[in-house]
């Protein structure tokens, strides 16, 4: 069956890249972002273009608009026309006690295909390390930590402070968000140059000034 990555760049959409290799013919990453253009410093496009170079297929960017709900639901339809039968998606848990917004959206139109859906945070985290993935915070909100993780590589020092804190340990509710550098399907890892931490209001965010 012919599958598609929601790719956001980040652990969990690479983890469940690597887990699916093996069921459905993966040739394409899908990733949707705002019709307006705006950037995300915890998801940049730019990286992610080159996360895609990195691992071999294609990247593409849907946009998406209010209202919400339908304009994932048609831009989901015009991915299923071009052949995409499975949408494969990092998503571990519900978020804020929301319904999974995936399993909505598709809903009639592809499957979607939810391989970290509800595993144990613990073993997810010690998954990357078990894999070798090669994992940096791009952004941490400040609530959550005593000093930022934002820049700190997902080693198993970093883990272990993760499984102590009183949040989600894969940060699913929005605590803190990653970036891939290198993983077991990629044929070259990113390189980060110049990188640097910025404080802002609520959270520090990893910048840098070339990937290659």
């Amino acid at each position: 069956m012919k599958a598609a990555i929601l790719w956001t760049g980040g652990k969990d959409s690479a983890l469940a890249f690597q887990v699916s290799l093996n069921l459905y013919d993966i040739g394409r990453l899908v990733c949707f972002v705002p019709a307006d253009g705006r950037q995300f410093y915890a998801h940049p496009t730019e990286l992610m273009e080159l996360q895609a170079r990195k691992i071999g297929i294609p990247i593409e960017f849907v946009p998406i608009s209010e209202p919400y709900k339908q304009s994932y639901h048609q831009q989901i339809k015009s991915i299923r026309d071009t052949g995409i039968e499975i949408l494969i998606t990092g998503d571990i848990s519900t978020i804020g006690g929301m319904p999974n917004w995936i399993d909505d959206v598709a809903a009639g139109l592809v499957e979607a295909y939810k391989p970290l859906w509800e595993l144990d945070r613990h073993a997810i985290l010690e998954t990357l390390i078990a894999n070798k993935f090669k994992v940096i915070c791009s952004l941490a909100y400040k609530k959550h930590f005593q000093t930022t993780i934002a820049g700190r590589y997902f080693d198993a020092e970093l883990i272990s402070e993760l499984k102590r804190l009183p949040i989600d340990a894969c940060g699913e509710q929005g605590e803190y968000h990653t970036w891939v550098l290198d993983a077991p399907f990629f044929k070259e890892s990113v390189q980060l140059e110049g990188t640097r931490v910025v404080d802002v209001d609520e959270y520090c965010y990893l910048t840098y000034e070339q990937a290659i």
